[in-house]
């Protein structure tokens, strides 16, 4: 067992505080930096699947996760007339193969079980974030924007696609990001009746699909409208309300219930658009530092594994940090078996 080291990750989502859980465990005395000034617990459904379900299992947090869960049955793909032309129910065994898994739930309700679980053995500092860091060999000092300069033994890069702190080690187009030519919005709407407890998927010409995922004890559903587009990187970055009256006239003679959603989008208060993209650096770590879930290997929205992903990098990560004494030698293992 390695002997107690102080460390800082950027990121409080859900790759940098599962990794701080499994830290803080170990002894290890763990801050995390999160830019947003409270908890961020928001964002549309995410899910546990295939190596992620026994990672979560020694977390201990498997139980919490499954009593939020959303409830949701399956997944039918339906034409324009809400014709069912494919069933997928939920899968049981947690497959990283099914389309919709046992424990499906809001990114925000499992960002809230961790943080539970970590808030008493963990430093939280909200409402900052990282302006600096520099690698003296033996410790790197940490500046912030709001906070004292601070040492510490090895620094962790949890703070997504577009990583600050991956920008401030590895240079501002060390990630190579690969845009996939997609951007998908995603808001929350009214649920009713006919949105039963089923997700369903209806393609459109033009590069279109509208997905709607229930949440009937909430009395919402999730609404994602996604678009395949070269300019999916220029509707990323407009405004709010720009990015709305794009959508709306890209999908104006959608049919199904796009234009229920569409009405509903231009009120929805949780509505963002996100950009589908790739993360590959050419190396996870750099001397003291290391990069975690998205910051590192985001495998994109579409792909459906960016959590199990985010959990299987941080038990590995915090598994070497555990077990080599030698930060680089832990880091070096990090880099080899992720």
């Amino acid at each position: 067992m390695a002997t107690p080291k102080r460390i800082l990750i950027a990121g409080g989502g859900i790759a940098g505080p599962s990794c701080a859980l499994l830290l803080s465990r170990a002894g290890h005395q763990v801050t995390i930096v999160e830019r947003a000034p409270q908890l961020r617990a928001t964002g549309q459904q995410i899910d546990v699947a295939g190596n992620g379900v026994p990672i979560v299992k020694k977390m201990g947090i498997w139980e919490a996760l499954k009593e939020r869960t959303v409830g949701d049955e399956g997944i039918k793909f339906v034409t324009e007339n809400d014709q069912s032309w494919a069933d997928f129910p939920a899968s049981k065994e947690s497959s990283a193969n099914s389309f919709v898994k046992e424990i499906e739930i809001l990114r925000g309700d499992m960002v809230d079980v961790i943080y539970q679980r970590t808030k008493d053995n963990t430093e939280y500092i909200f409402g900052d974030q990282i302006s600096a860091l520099t690698d003296h060999g033996s410790h790197v000092t940490a500046s912030f924007e709001h906070h004292p300069d601070r040492d510490f033994d090895i620094v962790i890069a949890a703070d997504g696609l577009y990583s600050h702190t991956r920008s401030l080690v590895f240079g501002k187009d060390s990630a190579h990001i690969r845009s996939l030519n997609q951007c998908v919005a995603l808001m929350s709407i009214p649920w009713q009746k006919s949105d039963t407890t089923w997700s369903r998927w209806c393609n459109a010409p033009g590069g279109r699909c509208a997905c709607t995922r229930p949440r009937a004890k909430q009395g919402l559903t999730g609404a994602y409208l996604a678009l395949m587009t070269e300019e999916s990187g220029k509707i990323g970055r407009l405004p709010a309300e720009e990015q709305k009256q794009e959508f709306a006239r890209r999908f104006a003679d959608m049919g199904w219930e796009t234009p229920r959603i569409l009405e509903q989008m231009m009120k929805a208060d949780d509505f963002y658009v996100t950009p589908v993209a790739q993360a590959k650096p050419e190396s996870w770590v750099k001397g003291r530092v290391a990069l975690l879930g998205d910051s590192g290997y985001a495998p994109s929205p579409v792909s459906g594994q960016g959590t199990t992903l985010a959990l299987v990098g941080a038990y590995i990560l915090a598994g070497c940090i555990n077990t080599y004494d030698d930060v680089q030698e832990a880091l070096k293992q990090y880099q080899q078996q992720v």
